[in-house]
């Protein structure tokens, strides 16, 4: 076949829509109905539209009467169930697909699709006109030649006359004797009792058909290795009529009346607007963004502003229409000193944002006056970024910020937070990089307003205006703070640690290569592997093996340092060399030259929990427990006249669960202030609590915090080192203590497989659809998501209502100081030494208050002129 000719493209649509409808886990569109079928086959249009250079292209469905082979064999098909409702429930939005993206569909009572295709095929393939068959069916394998390939686009994979011959071990044309003789349950064509594939095969092979097999029986019955020759030559004898009439039920007609001619399958291009509203519609975000990446691209120039009273003329207008899109133009550099050079700003459907340059006579005066108006709606994209650069700039934004990438995170938790992702995901729109340069910036900044419209009326229907407007938008404006105020480093503190560090590593690989007995690149999986296992001759019983052969990870050589001290010494270098260079010799490269301090990113669109995340550098992963942990924390120190303060959260997560599940065992532990851990020891293992030994303690804290995420037996063996029937012992008795807390989890993962998400106790959602999915490994996973995450989340939403609290009654107390870091369930300030007794009352009350639960809050403060030293 060549791309220079022309190609006829035919899909095998029938086919394609059952297979995504039996493939795919269940999915609903917004409206409710079914959407996985019409999902699965309308990215399978969209990829062969892309890549298939089809000249014509037709979508061949069966039609919905008896064909000519039910009147052949009453039977035929006759065990296929019935069409399932949900499936039926989404032909229609099949067929409105095809006609979105114009494209022509073909459906000819009393025939099947594969007896279109095979006329298609027989009509019009030849030396001018390539002809492609989208399909997985190998039936219509029997089309292939010099002229016609199969491609099935699930697998990627095309095929030809030499792939049906090394298939089947005959050319295309034979096959369908093959399939004749071998029959087909899935069709219910009865073929003849005994043979299967390779004795069919080999009957093809020698004789060329099923007539040639059945006017040649004496010559089966003695044909050398076939084994059981004799008795298939019986059987075929007994059953030649069933032989002869699954070849008629195999074989295609080639001769099917068809209305349409060659250029009536003339590909066209896609109706945009009906394509865009139906995938709107069924809820296709990400198709919609795919077929955006096809779009021109969204060119805008912005007009520049330098006159100080157009400026003021523009904001003016701003307060007349309520809202504002904003976006501000930044040099390179640290986001908490790197100051607005410009800003561009657009007010209701204006064709061209203006760019406000700051550096034009008058001009910061009329932006200043021109921001500080509260009561206008400011529409941007990353609000903390252009706080910051605002701020670094002498500007305070006071009006209502809607932040378009915060909405669309709520809206759906796995959202892409790029604007362009959102443009196209939303709008169907391809603007330039937003950040980019100018132009793209200039471009995303017209698209804000119609993100915000779309978003909008999604945030009200999932009831998450609340969470937006209280929590959410006002935590910008504290975060931004945060990353503002920084940490203070003490850098010969790191220094110190690194030298010792890198001191300590060299003493290790020095006993590393003698137990080795040689030097190898302790970083190399394979000259570690082949130490371990070839050389040393560790057990490889129990060892996972990926692709690049045994593994070397964690779990494996925390299980090899029972048998030898090389794995253990191992775990300690690859400790300490991970600290040094994450910690001690990144974190004073990070250090700010303008600030000398550490300013992080903390993200609120990074986890679908709702929790934060920290970047550029992450301080939410310095160790906690160990005594290397807690050296670098010593690092973090209080500046002059200045202390930490470091807030945490006791045993939220369990709290959170007490509340969720009303577990009265729970709500007495901690009601009464018993300690959860050594409560649940006296459960489980049926102790009284002044009797439970630390390890016991050590064991109840695991089976605690594992239970919240979903850990199984066999994790719980792996974390405790005990048996499988121990581990499954000491669960059973959990549940049995807490029942009510197996009740909630059942009741949530129900509840979530039922209405496809589960929601925090603030309102936050996240979709599971895999609970629906068909492969028990991903629907498992997705049980565990969804009893955890209600937890988990709530707990975020909670320290994250906690820290607006505590800012708003920190700025209104006029403390000095305030937060300078967030991790997890703990709250990190610096304040001067003279406001700690205040701020530390301040900071119990909102924390401890934020919200009345079942069990009373719990949060341990402590004070130190080290982070190390107040934690």
């Amino acid at each position: 076949m060549s791309d220079a000719r022309a190609r006829l493209v035919l899909v095998d649509a029938s086919a394609y829509v059952y297979r995504a409808f039996h493939a795919l886990p269940p999915l609903n569109g917004p409206n409710g109905l079914p959407t996985h079928a019409v999902y699965g086959f309308t990215t399978m249009v969209l990829k062969l539209l892309g890549e298939a250079k089809a000249d014509y292209l037709a979508v061949v469905f069966d039609a919905a009467r008896k064909t000519f082979r039910d009147e052949l064999y009453a039977d035929y098909k006759a065990h296929r169930p019935e069409m399932p409702a949900d499936l039926a429930a989404q032909l229609p939005y099949i067929d409105r697909v095809v006609t979105a993206l114009r494209l022509h569909a073909i459906r000819v009572p009393g025939v099947e699709a594969d007896d279109v295709i095979a006329t298609l095929v027989a009509r019009h393939a030849g030396p001018q006109l390539d002809c492609v068959i989208v399909t997985a069916d190998k039936d219509l394998m029997q089309l292939v030649g010099p002229h016609v390939r199969l491609w099935d686009t699930m697998r990627d994979r095309w095929i030809d006359a030499a792939a049906v011959q090394a298939r089947y071990g005959v050319p295309p044309e034979q096959l369908g004797d093959v399939l004749a003789l071998m029959g087909d349950a899935i069709d219910n064509v009865p073929g003849v009792s005994g043979i299967g594939e390779k004795t069919a095969i080999a009957l093809v092979q020698a004789f060329g058909s099923v007539e040639g097999v059945l006017a040649q029986l004496d010559q089966v019955a003695a044909l050398p290795k076939l084994r059981g020759a004799r008795k298939v030559a019986e059987r075929l004898a007994a059953e030649a009529d069933n032989a002869r009439l699954s070849k008629q039920l195999v074989q295609m007609r080639r001769d099917v009346e068809l209305t349409c001619g060659l250029d009536e399958l003339r590909r066209s291009t896609p109706d945009q607007p009906a394509v865009q509203a139906l995938f709107t519609e069924l809820g296709f975000e990400s198709l919609l963004k795919q077929l955006a990446q096809d779009a021109p691209q969204l060119t805008v120039e912005a007009r520049t502003v330098s006159e100080p009273a157009e400026a003021t003329a523009l904001f003016a207008a701003a307060r007349r229409a309520g809202r504002l899109a904003l976006t501000t133009l930044c040099d390179p550099g640290p986001a908490a000193t790197s100051p607005a050079r410009a800003l561009l700003v657009q007010v209701g459907g204006e064709a061209a944002p203006a760019r406000l340059p700051l550096d034009a006579p008058g001009m910061v005066d009329a932006v200043r006056a021109g921001l500080a108006t509260a009561d206008i709606e400011v529409v941007v994209h990353d609000l903390k970024r252009d706080l910051l650069a605002l701020d670094a700039s002498g500007l305070t934004l006071s009006g209502r910020g809607f932040d378009v990438a915060i909405a669309a995170a709520l809206v759906d938790a796995a959202a892409p937070p790029q604007l362009e992702r959102l443009a196209a995901d939303l709008l169907g729109t391809r603007p330039p990089p937003f950040r980019g340069d100018p132009g793209g910036a200039a471009a995303g900044v017209t698209l804000l307003q119609p993100l915000a419209d779309e978003l909008r009326p999604r945030l009200e229907a999932g009831a998450l205006r609340p969470l937006f407007d209280e929590i959410e938008m006002p935590l910008v404006r504290v975060l931004a703070n945060i990353e503002r105020r920084g940490m203070l480093v003490d850098l010969a503190h790191l220094a110190a640690l690194s030298a010792e560090f890198g001191a300590r590593m060299d003493v290790l690989m020095g006993e590393i290569h003698a137990l080795a007995g040689g030097e190898f690149n302790i970083g190399s999986a394979p000259q570690l592997r082949s130490v371990l296992f070839e050389k040393l001759g560790l057990p490889t019983r129990g060892v996972r093996r990926g692709k690049t052969g045994l593994s070397t990870d964690v779990d494996v050589l925390t299980k090899l340092a029972a048998v030898h001290p090389l794995p253990a010494k191992i775990l300690d270098f690859r400790a300490l060399s991970k600290l040094k260079s994450t910690y001690l010799d990144a974190l004073p490269q990070a250090v700010n030259p303008i600030t000398g301090r550490l300013h992080t990113s903390l993200n609120q669109t990074g986890a679908a929990t709702g929790r934060l995340s920290s970047s550029e550098p992450n301080l939410q992963n310095i160790p906690i427990r160990g005594e290397e942990g807690r050296r670098i924390r010593e690092a973090f120190i209080a500046a002059p006249g200045a202390v930490l303060i470091a807030a945490d959260y006791s045993q939220i997560e369990l709290r959170v669960m007490a509340h969720l599940s009303r577990d009265p065992a729970l709500i007495d532990a901690f009601s009464s202030g018993q300690d959860i851990h050594t409560r649940t020891a006296a459960e489980v293992f049926n102790v009284l609590p002044g009797l439970i030994s630390p390890d016991q303690r050590r064991a109840a804290k695991v089976i605690n915090f594992g239970i919240l995420y979903g850990m199984g037996p066999q994790r719980l063996a792996g974390e405790l080192d005990i048996s499988l029937g121990e581990a499954q012992g000491y669960i059973a008795n959990y549940f049995a203590r807490y029942a009510s807390v197996r009740r909630y989890m059942d009741e949530v993962v129900a509840e979530a497989r039922q209405r496809g998400y589960v929601t925090t106790l603030l309102g936050r959602r996240r979709a599971v659809p895999e609970l629906l999915s068909r492969e028990r490994g991903v629907a498992q996973a997705a049980e565990r998501v969804a009893a955890n995450t209600p937890i988990q989340g709530s707990a975020a939403d909670l320290i994250k209502k906690a820290m607006v609290g505590v800012e708003r009654r920190l700025a209104a107390a006029g403390v000095r100081g305030g937060m300078i870091l967030q991790v997890h369930d703990e709250l990190l300030l610096e304040v001067a030494e003279g406001d700690r007794e205040a701020v530390c009352a301040a900071v119990r009350e909102e924390m401890e208050g934020v919200m009345e639960l079942a069990v009373p809050l719990q949060v341990d403060i402590g004070v130190g002129r080290t982070w190390a030293e107040a934690h």
